[in-house]
């Protein structure tokens, strides 16, 4: 193997390098960009009322200790505070909420 293979193969790794790390800065950074083109789920939006949705578990009636959104099988986190739920398409809930349908599944 001479100089300018090895020269090549450097190059090719380092290049493949900055790829993969780019590429990952961009997923991040669609995924932060979805979040944000996201509405935040009303509690008086009707599918959130036909469930007993609220932002804050601690005023829900009937809920189990520690249930809330954030650890629930439906729930899908997007960052801390808050996250998609598979019952209310196109719109964000707070990991803090909770409602009736909360599964810890």
């Amino acid at each position: 193997m001479n100089n300018s293979d090895q020269l090549t193969r450097r190059a090719l790794f380092a290049q493949v390098a900055i790829g993969l790390s780019l590429m990952s800065l961009a997923v991040r950074k669609a995924s932060s960009a979805q979040t944000v083109a996201m509405p935040l789920l009303s509690e008086k939006d009707p599918a959130a009322q036909a469930v007993h949705y609220v932002e804050d578990a601690s005023r829900a009636k009937d809920v189990q200790p520690g249930a809330n959104c954030s650890n629930c099988s439906i729930y899908g986190a997007l960052g801390d505070t808050q996250g998609s739920c598979t019952l209310f398409k196109g719109k964000l809930v707070k990991a803090a909420g909770w409602c009736s349908s909360w599964s810890g599944l």
